[in-house]
């Protein structure tokens, strides 16, 4: 059964990367992944289905490649190596990176929560340690990666180097939790 949900969600994700959110019908579904009506139905009940956890598993990959940042060293040098995993995972994985960016109306807010509280307890400790600059929780994601995030867009769009950049943009998150 996780085969026929896995080949789903490549049909998805090969679709959305062909045409868009747009191109995910179920008819486009069942052509692409040989499955029947029934078969996507019954796994994931809806095309929004479909996008929710085609969501939540791009996003749970995205968080499982930072976490092997989240160590001992000093904060700096782990903010940077966060901020760097999370570069190169989007530059592994674009089609995955562009359905995120693209679909923010089909995350689970409860889901991301979830996949991404090891990395919130990471920065909460070393806020109350003041070892990091003391933000909201709130601000981790459009303003202490809004670098990495712009970056990210203007790479998926094809027209940003962000191996070239990805050093600068570690350096760029880094100032904004210095305290």
């Amino acid at each position: 059964m996780a085969d026929r949900r896995k080949s789903l969600l490549d049909a998805a994700l090969a679709l959305v990367e062909e045409g868009g959110l747009d191109a995910v019908t179920i008819a486009a579904l069942t052509e692409r992944s040989g499955m029947s009506n029934g078969s996507i139905y019954h796994h994931f009940g809806s095309r929004a289905g479909v996008f929710a956890q085609l969501y939540a598993d791009s996003y749970a990959r995205c968080v499982a490649a930072m976490l092997p940042a989240l160590n001992s060293r000093p904060a700096c040098d782990t903010v940077r190596a966060l901020t760097l995993h999370y570069l190169d995972w989007v530059m592994a994985n674009p089609s995955r990176a562009r359905f995120l960016y693209a679909a923010p109306g089909h995350a689970d807010p409860s889901v991301k929560q979830a996949e991404f509280a090891p990395v919130l307890a990471w920065f909460l400790d070393r806020m109350a340690s003041g070892e990091l600059r003391p933000i909201p929780p709130w601000a981790l994601e459009p303003v202490v990666m809004g670098p990495a995030h712009e970056s990210v867009r203007r790479f998926l769009l094809g027209v940003f180097d962000l191996a070239e950049a990805r050093e600068i943009i570690a350096d760029a998150v880094w100032a904004v939790l210095k305290p």
